[in-house]
């Protein structure tokens, strides 16, 4: 087996203190197609990132990284903030939030090659 130039380097990473809210749209998610949907999932799976932390580890909208908190660490989307917030992400309110521990929380963020875990995957923690 070939191995590539980098293979084995660390993902950089980007620390920020993670600030957890409650979303209206998630809320509604739960309440219409349950906790365990894919709507769910979705709309709780995430972290909200200033463009220039983005930068900073090489990620896009919509790419997955991983948070790690001061009690866990867990894989999450990433979506591009409208406004400069630069070392602060925000995570809805929720399980996956819940493993990286009391808001706000300082954390790490880094590019993933892992998918978001199941919610019952996610609760079994």
């Amino acid at each position: 087996m070939k191995m590539e130039f980098g293979e084995f380097l660390a993902a950089p990473e980007c620390g920020v203190v993670i600030v957890t809210y409650p979303d209206v749209f998630r809320t509604e998610a739960g309440l219409r197609h349950g906790k365990f949907s894919s709507e769910y999932q979705e709309l709780s799976a995430m972290i909200i990132l200033d463009p220039e932390d983005m930068a900073k580890i090489e990620v896009k909208g919509g790419d997955l990284v991983e948070v790690l908190g001061e009690e866990g660490a867990v894989v999450v989307r990433v979506k591009e903030s409208e406004k400069e917030h630069p070392g602060i992400g925000y995570v809805p309110e929720g399980a996956w939030a819940n493993i990286l521990g009391a808001s706000p929380v300082s954390a790490k963020v880094r590019r993933s090659q892992q998918e978001i875990p199941a919610i019952e995957e996610v609760y079994h923690r």
